[in-house]
């Protein structure tokens, strides 16, 4: 798979995370779980941001970036969390423009982001011991 490369360097996915998140739960299936809601949740969770932007209405964008966020950071896909922080920050600046124009990267991250965890995760389990 090609992806586009970050100007900072971070993976679209960070699987030590979702290792890490593993060891904490009793029942690692339940990352797992978790990891196939992200993935289902993707399409409803942009759709609403993107109805929030035009016109922009920061209180339902604010809270639609902030499940993206958090979701993404707990899934491990630090470069989605990150591009949603950066385009909540223009919201909150109430820079309707500039959270519009980060909106297409966002989706492309996004989709990015779902491919890599629907191709790597969970390891093949030729890799789980």
């Amino acid at each position: 798979m090609s992806t586009l490369p970050s100007p900072n360097g971070q993976p679209l996915v960070d699987f030590a995370v979702l290792r890490e998140l593993e060891q904490q739960v009793d029942d690692p299936s339940i990352v797992v779980d978790f990891v196939h809601d992200f993935v289902d949740l993707w399409k409803s969770r942009y759709e609403r941001l993107a109805q929030a932007l035009e016109p922009l209405d920061p209180d339902t964008a604010l809270d639609a970036l902030i499940s993206i966020r958090t979701a993404a950071a707990m899934a491990g896909a630090v470069r989605l969390a990150g591009d949603a922080r950066e385009l909540g920050e223009a919201v909150k600046r109430g820079d309707e423009a500039e959270a519009v124009g980060l909106l297409p990267g966002l989706e492309v991250c996004g989709r990015q982001t779902l491919l890599e965890l629907q191709e790597h995760y969970p390891k093949p389990k030729k890799e789980q011991v």
